[in-house]
């Protein structure tokens, strides 16, 4: 596979908040389709502040290590310096590092949770 052959597909979603939590479920199954609905979805003109504003809250929530805080931040800071013929691109293949709605979450979240129950 080359990164210029990823083909957008059709995001079930009917609002733009729908189509994103799609996706980002779509993220924890299969990559290379959730970065077709990437392309589908930011191509179409769909709203990047939304896509980046979820795709940092499952970092906050689901992250594990540095490596995932550090990766996205890198991406999500860098979407607004690509040139705009290459962004929706960007931000489509950069699912590989980013993490889905489904992965498991992480430990801290979980302690921080319980003490607020508590």
């Amino acid at each position: 596979r080359t990164i210029d052959a990823l083909k957008p597909v059709d995001i079930p979603g009917e609002t733009p908040q729908a189509s994103i939590e799609d996706i980002f479920a779509e993220v924890s199954k299969n990559r290379v389709l959730a970065a077709s609905k990437v392309q589908r979805f930011m191509g179409a003109g769909g709203d990047a502040r939304q896509m980046i504003n979820a795709a940092r809250r499952l970092i906050f929530l689901k992250g594990r290590g540095a490596h995932d805080y550090k990766f996205s931040s890198a991406v999500l800071e860098d979407y607004y310096h690509v040139s705009s013929e290459w962004r929706s691109l960007f931000f489509a293949l950069s699912v590989y590092g980013l993490r889905g709605s489904r992965d498991p979450g992480n430990q801290l979240v979980e302690r921080t949770r319980n003490a607020f129950r508590a």
